[in-house]
């Protein structure tokens, strides 16, 4: 399998195609995407099935994996806490970002 740098990951990536990406990668389902872009779920499912087959990915684990791999998504020391909805529970993730990118985006 041939690995891919971050320049090549975002010059085959569109700047919407990035902004989804890091979202996928925090967890969010297609429909939390779409209210925070404000475009339709569908949209969103397009971009990450896009995005998925511009970097070759089995699927979105898989695609989020190869992000951060190729250094186009960072995970920070960070994390961030959530109370899950609709329960006292609280749920704690590591913060993901993308660091600036050297190329440029289409």
């Amino acid at each position: 399998m041939s690995s891919l740098s971050n320049e090549a990951f975002s010059a085959c990536l569109t700047a919407r195609e990035l902004e989804i990406l890091a979202f996928v990668a925090r967890g969010l389902s297609a429909k939390q995407i779409a209210q925070r872009v404000s475009i339709a779920p569908r949209t969103v499912e397009r971009h990450i099935e896009n995005t998925r087959l511009k970097v070759r990915a089995r699927n979105r684990a898989h695609l989020v994996t190869r992000a951060i791999a190729s250094g186009l998504l960072k995970v920070s020391g960070e994390h961030e806490t959530r109370t899950i909805p609709g329960s006292a529970k609280t749920s704690t993730t590591s913060m993901i970002t993308m660091p600036e990118l050297k190329a440029s985006i289409k």
